[in-house]
């Protein structure tokens, strides 16, 4: 602490007068207690994220639909819904915060009513006992235990992976992970989130400090380095198998869509969605959302 004391016996000496100090003395005070504001505002704002509650309503099972449990590395029970495929393909779907079970995005029914089967997996929220949300860390090392089920259903020939917003930049990690996954179609997804977290182009300093206190309170809280959680840096490692990302005309910016588009080998697909937006994709162009998913799958696992 000696930098401190010198700093101190030097403020000391200061000739500004007594209330000058005062003044200095609070505004350094004051800018200390800003900044703990702002990191304990970032504390539990990534605490909520990482700890939603677990949607109350229960969607309807249609048969041949059935609802599973998975049994993931962290030693609990996550649900899923399981639709048996009609012609060897099963997609596995990865959503937002909320899980993927039900109508929650990304949409499916288009593709159960083509013959694949579908297995969608909930929120890790209501995981039993609950896990946290990892905004697509774990959440790509769940679909280990979605391919573990798979690997024992009849008639399961080929699998692929969708999925939306953080599902989809799990859905492209998983994909690099494990090669059992044939394709991958990835919406919305982030292309490495520090680098998403802090975007800081003509931020001010207090929003910066902010930013930056959110990445390091989701480092803190989760165990994993946001800037190691990379889809951008995964998408060649999925190679030689085909990758289609989508992204609505008004995120693709943020998104990085070009720049992904660039670090996927061939074959790799980009559709941006006319004034399509994060989450409204499908609402904007429906038919022909649903055209080309159903064509890529198809032609990846079907041929």
């Amino acid at each position: 602490m000696k930098w401190f004391r010198n700093f101190a016996n030097g403020f000391n000496g200061w000739r500004g007068g007594k209330w000058a100090r005062y003044l200095v003395s609070g505004l350094i005070v004051g800018l200390l207690v800003a900044v703990l504001i702002e990191i304990g505002l970032a504390w539990g704002y990534i605490w909520y994220l990482m700890h939603p509650d677990c949607p109350d309503e229960k969607p309807a099972i249609q048969a041949p639909a059935i609802e599973i449990w998975l049994q993931t590395s962290e030693g609990a029970q996550l649900r899923a819904w399981y639709s048996p495929t009609q012609n060897g393909a099963v997609i596995i779907t990865l959503g937002g915060l909320e899980g993927a079970l039900g109508e929650r995005q990304p949409p499916v029914r288009f593709l159960s009513e083509r013959g694949f089967g579908v297995l969608q997996i909930d929120s890790r929220a209501c995981a039993m006992p609950p896990l946290p949300v990892t905004l697509g860390a774990r959440e790509a090392e769940d679909v280990a235990a979605a391919l573990d089920y798979l690997q024992g259903q009849r008639g399961v020939e080929w699998i692929g992976v969708f999925g939306y917003s953080m599902g989809g930049a799990g859905a492209i990690r998983a994909a690099a992970k494990y090669p059992e996954i044939a394709a991958v179609v990835a919406e919305g997804g982030y292309f490495n989130l520090g680098d998403d977290i802090v975007e800081t182009d003509g931020e001010p300093f207090w929003r910066r400090i902010f930013l930056y206190a959110i990445a390091g309170s989701f480092w803190l809280q989760s165990g994993e380095n946001p800037w190691g959680i990379s889809p951008i840096d995964d998408l060649p490692a999925i190679n030689p198998r085909p990758v289609l990302l989508i992204y609505g005309e008004q995120e693709a910016a943020s998104g990085r869509a070009e720049a992904q588009y660039s670090a996927a080998l061939e074959p790799r697909y980009l559709w941006i969605v006319p004034g399509g937006d994060h989450g409204r994709n499908y609402q904007q162009e429906p038919r022909e959302f649903e055209q080309r998913v159903l064509h890529f799958f198809e032609e990846a696992l079907l041929k």
